[in-house]
């Protein structure tokens, strides 16, 4: 019985002769390729032209409606690599309705804001407008918020790795 099972079972589920030449037949044939052809300068044309091609397929970046071109200028990265941004603290709270009702206020008058969640034990909820890489354009902004809100702020580094903190919404 176990020749049988060895001899039949494998003619059972190894498929028919036609299912084979179909899975065979799928594989392109490999391309000819005259190497004593090809010259270095065809070749670098070549991938140049395939370079030019394959960045043409890239996304087009489309800047923030917020951010202004002349920030490029002020543009930089710490040793980490990351963009370095600045960000305007208009207040810390105990309460988080309390913040998340200033944080509506700002994003009402179109203030990108944000809350970030203290690390300490009182668990304070600090209130940001930001963040902004041109420091110049966030000046502008603490005046306008002073002005409009009656809030002082200060200007604090923005750090990425504080985002972990941020509160949704």
């Amino acid at each position: 019985m176990t020749t049988v099972a060895i001899i039949v079972l494998p003619m059972l589920l190894d498929g028919s002769a036609e299912d084979r030449a179909r899975v065979e037949a799928a594989i392109p044939p490999a391309p000819k390729i005259d190497i004593n052809s090809l010259t270095v300068e065809q070749t670098s044309i070549k991938m140049h032209e395939m370079a030019q091609a394959s960045k043409a397929k890239l996304p087009v970046i489309v800047a923030d409606d917020i951010e202004q071109p002349d920030e490029v200028a002020n543009f930089s990265l710490n040793d980490n690599g990351l963009p370095i941004s600045w960000s305007l603290q208009l207040g810390s709270f105990r309460d988080e309705s309390n913040a998340t009702r200033l944080r509506q206020v700002l994003r009402d008058k179109a203030y990108r804001s944000y809350i970030l969640a203290g690390e300490t034990d009182d668990q304070l909820y600090r209130v940001f407008v930001g963040p902004m890489v041109n420091k110049d354009k966030l000046l502008k902004s603490q005046t306008e918020i002073e002005s409009e809100f009656k809030l002082s702020g200060q200007i604090v580094r923005y750090r990425i790795e504080d985002d972990r903190y941020q509160l949704g919404g």
